[in-house]
């Protein structure tokens, strides 16, 4: 999912690693929904929002991001008949 974790880190001169000891998790993992490795959870995502004292929509663009939701992959799925080995 597009983010703009990177450029409001650095407007606050945050590293990741400082981000990650404010939000709970470690630089890697930071580094990771940076660059659109891992999508963070919810609680995450809220987490990181308060820190830059934005809602969740301003710090992650979920409306921009080119790959699909897992839900909306689950959907396709479904509509187009095909089982879902993994539930």
């Amino acid at each position: 999912m597009k983010n703009r974790i990177k450029e409001l880190r650095e407007q606050r001169g945050l590293t990741q690693e400082q981000l990650g000891e404010l939000v709970g998790v470690s630089r890697q993992a930071i580094n990771a929904i940076e660059t659109e490795k891992f999508e963070p959870s919810i609680w995450l995502a809220y987490d990181i929002s308060k820190v830059f004292e934005c809602a969740i929509e301003e710090v992650f663009l979920f409306d921009v991001s080119l790959r699909k939701s897992r839900a909306d992959s689950s959907r396709q799925e479904v509509k187009s008949g095909n089982k879902i080995s993994s539930l």
